[in-house]
């Protein structure tokens, strides 16, 4: 007997999200990832000066701006011709790692331990919709109360960004060439105060409380593992020091380490509602404004895991509890190259001028960032924006079909997966938040566009 259920839109993430599953036997049989919104930021940026994309592009998101404007500002300096000076970009790279610390707290707990922690009573901010928790009460009590603990040590990780970028989010501080703001002593003392706060919070609380609740839902460790084709551009991967680099570009494929090559990415829309670049919500056989980008043909994961994963980190496993684990775990590590990096700079003004924009260039942004795989690229020409592409971590993991019918990332994950109890399919939200989905960056509303039909079920 088959069953359909529809999410729209899921909760507790960013954006609008529709998951559609076939439910056969108890078992999802059939997916469908669907981004409900159209994204135009590449659209705007056409005509206008190139380095209008750094402050432009940030606007893309409200959690991970940041993301944005170093994905950006890599892409121009490429273009431009521009190094960057080392003390500029140890500054940048620190800003990079604050967002990072405040996007995994606040999603383990704000986003994730929902599914599996009952929370306290503070209607509407949390509503409990479900009745499959398995902590013990006291565990789960104190848990619960991590919850409203974390948010003080996520807004903490703001106002480090803040305290170097003029604020968060959407950060003046990250620019092309560097950064935009000196470091003082007083910033210094300040920002490195507060790391320590952070980094025993993380230690101490929320590795533990992640590791516990793996403990008590051991079967989320055979749940949501999908193709197990993993990829990352690269993170803190342009420091000689040891303690300062991440993991270098990558790829895992059929259980073999690649090296990654940015020609194999490509981008399907066959299923998506575009033709000829623009957008068609009556195509047929479409189903989702965000495309399908792939590499080799493939869909790849992107994200905490795919990083952990590459750089040698975790190889536990791969599945949505695995996910989670890895995100903790990468806080910690992203601290640990944050302390090297306020080791390493200096407190002297940056390097920032004016720069000539040049009639005719090129240049990408490839970097790894808090959910995954960023890339943007740019084509000046008139020394304007001739074209401008953005495929987010949300575009790889939420992609849909492509022209072979080859399911995207997410949609795969969910094949497969037992549902204990269909009136409250608590295990199809459970995956889809271990890959912290972004529908804000991968879809956007503009201009004579945002008449979009939307059904909330």
């Amino acid at each position: 007997m088959k069953k359909r259920i529809t999410i729209n839109p899921v909760t507790r993430i960013s954006g609008f999200l529709e998951i559609q599953v076939e439910i056969t036997n108890n078992r999802i049989s059939d997916s469908k990832s669907s981004g409900m919104l159209f994204r135009g930021f590449e659209k705007m940026l056409q005509g206008r000066s190139p380095l209008d994309a750094v402050y432009f592009t940030e606007r893309i998101c409200g959690i991970c701006s940041t993301a944005h404007s170093m994905a950006s500002s890599l892409a121009l300096e490429e273009a431009l011709n521009i190094k960057v000076d080392d003390n500029d970009k140890m500054i940048r790279d620190f800003m990079h790692g604050c967002e990072f610390l405040q996007n995994h707290i606040r999603h383990i707990y704000q986003y994730t331990f929902p599914d599996f922690v009952k929370g306290p009573d503070i209607n509407p901010v949390y509503v409990v919709s479900h009745n499959n928790f398995k902590l013990p009460k006291k565990v789960n009590k104190e848990i619960a109360e991590h919850y409203l603990v974390s948010m003080r040590y996520s807004r903490l990780a703001h106002q480090m960004l803040a305290e170097l970028g003029g604020k968060a989010p959407h950060n003046h501080g990250i620019f092309v060439g560097g950064t935009t703001g000196n470091m003082d002593i007083s910033k210094y003392i300040k920002v490195k105060s507060i790391l320590e706060e952070i980094k025993d919070f993380v230690v101490n609380v929320m590795i533990e409380d992640v590791e516990t609740v793996g403990y008590y839902y051991p079967e989320c460790f055979h749940q949501g593992v999908g193709y197990k084709n993993l990829m990352t551009y690269g993170c803190f991967d342009t420091y000689k020091e040891k303690d300062r680099t991440y993991v270098y570009p990558k790829v895992w494929i059929n259980g073999r380490e690649e090296a990654f090559r940015p020609e194999n990415i490509t981008e399907n829309v066959y299923y998506a509602w575009y033709e000829d670049d623009r957008p068609n919500r009556r195509k047929q056989n479409a189903y989702s404004f965000i495309k399908a980008p792939r590499y080799k043909g493939l869909p790849m994961e992107v994200g905490p895991l795919a990083r952990m994963w590459l750089g040698g980190y975790y190889r536990r496993g791969i599945s949505l509890m695995d996910r989670t684990i890895a995100r903790a775990l990468e806080a910690k590590k992203i601290i640990e190259i944050m302390e090297s990096l306020l080791e390493g700079i200096r407190l002297k003004d940056s390097k920032q001028k004016i720069y000539d924009i040049p009639e005719k260039a090129a240049g990408k942004g490839l970097i790894d960032t808090t959910r995954g795989a960023l890339g943007h690229w740019v084509l000046i020409d008139d020394k304007k924006t001739r074209r401008y592409t953005i495929i987010t971590p949300s575009g790889w993991n939420l992609s849909p079909r492509d022209e072979k019918g080859i399911r995207g990332t997410i949609e795969d994950a969910l094949i497969g997966t037992e549902i204990e109890d269909i009136d409250y399919p608590v295990e199809i939200g459970r995956i889809v938040r271990s890959f912290d989905p972004c529908v804000s960056c991968a879809t956007h509303v503009r201009g004579q566009y945002n008449a979009v039909e939307m059904r909330i079920v």
